[in-house]
């Protein structure tokens, strides 16, 4: 019994500490605009081996999900997912569109993967770009 509660324990002290990313372009924008953030999009394809190590390795990175879960909106789609607006739509990934929810104009867009600590600058630049644009 006391090792099976350590394990749901354990279970969900590693489910906490992740990004929460939307699946509808809508609904990110949404929350985006209530929260005054930026909106991250990150854009994938099937079968991307960058796109799953962003994903097992970027996207888990301790320093990555902090710095996300404080400052932006984060929205997860296939490149060309119908609930994007045609100009966000691209054929390759992994894709970073940062978009200022308030104008939906885009901020930045940053094409290809990143190691954690690079990707971890180019989220402080475009969290910078962003504030500047507002003042």
């Amino acid at each position: 019994m006391r090792i099976l509660w350590i394990l749901l324990v354990m279970i969900s002290l590693s489910q906490a500490h992740t990004v929460e990313m939307y699946e509808d372009y809508s609904e990110a924008l949404g929350a985006a605009k209530v929260q005054q953030r930026p909106l991250l999009i990150y854009l994938y394809m099937l079968n991307c081996k960058t796109c799953v190590y962003m994903d097992d390795a970027v996207f888990a990175d301790e320093r990555v999900v902090d710095y996300l879960l404080d400052n932006y909106i984060v929205l997860h789609l296939y490149t060309n997912d119908r609930s994007l607006p045609q100009e966000l739509r691209v054929d390759m990934s992994p894709v970073f569109h940062f978009i200022d929810p308030s104008d939906e104009g885009m901020i930045e867009s940053i094409i290809g993967g990143r190691d954690p600590e690079h990707f971890l600058e180019l989220l402080e630049r475009g969290h910078r770009l962003y504030l500047k644009k507002r003042q």
